[in-house]
C-alpha cells in the first residue's frame, strides 16, 4: 500500500507509525497528532486486527475525532470480510459506519485490484 500510494501521480504521504511516530512521545499523543495533521484517515481493518488490543487502543483514542465530527474523513479498508459481530460492542460508531457508508475491500482476484486503488486515490483526494 505505501509503495503504491506514495509513488503514486501525485504522490500521497502516509503517516505510518514505524517512521513518523516521534520517539520518546505517548503513543496516544503520536496516534492524535497524526489524526489532527491528516487530511483523510485510513484504517484497514482486518478480522483478527479488530479483535486485538491494539485495534482498541487506536480506535480508543481516534474514535471522537474520527467518527462523532460527522465529515468524509475516514476511508475504512476491509482486508477481508468482516461480519459485524466480530466488532467489538463498544464500537457501534464503527458499526454504523460499515452499515451507512460505503467502505473499500481489498479484491483477491488480481483484475479487480487496479479498480481498488483507482477507488481509494479517487476517495483519497476528494
Amino acid at each position: 500500500m505505501v509503495q503504491e500510494l506514495e509513488q503514486a501521480c501525485p504522490p500521497f504521504r502516509l503517516c505510518l507509525h514505524k517512521r513518523d511516530f516521534v520517539p520518546g512521545k505517548w503513543i496516544v499523543d503520536n496516534i492524535i497528532d497524526s489524526i489532527e495533521k491528516s487530511h483523510k484517515t485510513l484504517f484497514v481493518l482486518s478480522e483478527h486486527f479488530v479483535q486485538s488490543e491494539w485495534c482498541r487502543y487506536e480506535l480508543d483514542f481516534s474514535h471522537f475525532r474520527l467518527f462523532d465530527e460527522n465529515n468524509d474523513a475516514v476511508i475504512l479498508i476491509l482486508l477481508e470480510p468482516i461480519q459485524s459481530q466480530a466488532i467489538p460492542k463498544r464500537f457501534c460508531k464503527l458499526r454504523k459506519i460499515m452499515n451507512t457508508k460505503t467502505y473499500l475491500e481489498w479484491p483477491l482476484d488480481e483484475e479487480q485490484q487496479a479498480i481498488f486503488w483507482f477507488n481509494l486515490k479517487t476517495a483519497l483526494k476528494s
